[in-house]
């Protein structure tokens, strides 16, 4: 059957409007709390000592508000964005942020507003097309402003592209460092984001072992897993075009 990102993700969202829902459909929604509990450290770990105060930040995907969320924790400016209706309809009734439908692979996107920082998590890799994959971040390019902050996750440690379902593609950091730097990227530093949470091959018996993936990732995750997802953060300029 093929995959219609807008169908699938309606349905999905629709049926479970959770954590499990935006996160690791194979596991249960506790231990998708703990992968959610990781990637929170993770982005923290990142900002350290940055303010994100009055910043200007578009989530791309922004599913059941889990990084609007934090970033409004942070005092930051959100605006979601997300390819649903359900997913807007939701979080318009839970926060007084701007939120609307877009798919960020589309032709005619227009951004609503330039932005310091484009929030882009777990999502490129549900973007399984060519053309669009390229068209995406050509969208984001146009939503940030000068020197604005790309963050994405991917397979960055693969040694190769991956095809692994119908609505996932993950690539390597190689297919990234080809194609983001003609459209103003550069690559500012890469950040491990899990090595044993998230395994797709886990038994699904370990999905009560949540909190002890979540220490040994924050104990031993110092460097890019070839096998699982690490957290990418870009610089735009035009004059790196």
């Amino acid at each position: 059957m093929p995959y219609h990102p807008k169908q699938y993700w309606e349905r999905r969202l629709g049926q479970s409007f959770n954590l499990r829902g935006v996160g690791h459909i194979g596991f249960s929604e506790s231990y998708n709390t703990w992968l959610y509990r990781r990637k929170k450290c993770c982005i923290e770990s990142y900002f350290r000592n940055t303010t994100l105060k009055g910043k200007h930040v578009l989530d791309v995907g922004c599913g059941t508000g889990f990084f609007v969320n934090w970033y409004i924790q942070q005092g930051a400016n959100v605006c979601g964005m997300d390819i649903t209706e359900v997913s807007i309809s939701k979080l318009k009734q839970l926060y007084s942020c701007d939120f609307f439908i877009q798919d960020i692979t589309a032709p005619d996107y227009q951004p609503p507003r330039k932005f310091d920082i484009v929030n882009f998590w777990d999502v490129v890799y549900h973007i399984v097309e060519p053309k669009p994959f390229d068209r995406a971040f050509d969208n984001i390019a146009s939503s940030l402003k000068e020197n604005g902050l790309l963050l994405f996750t991917d397979w960055f440690g693969a040694a190769s592209d991956i095809r692994f379902a119908e609505h996932v593609h993950v690539r390597c950091l190689d297919t990234y460092q080809r194609l983001l730097p003609q459209k103003g990227f550069k690559l500012i530093s890469v950040w491990p984001l899990y090595k044993a949470l998230s395994k797709h091959h886990l038994p699904r018996l370990d999905n009560h072992l949540g909190w002890l993936y979540f220490y040994l990732d924050n104990l031993l995750s110092q460097k890019m897993s070839r096998n699982n997802l690490s957290l990418a953060a870009w610089r735009y300029t035009q004059s790196n075009r």
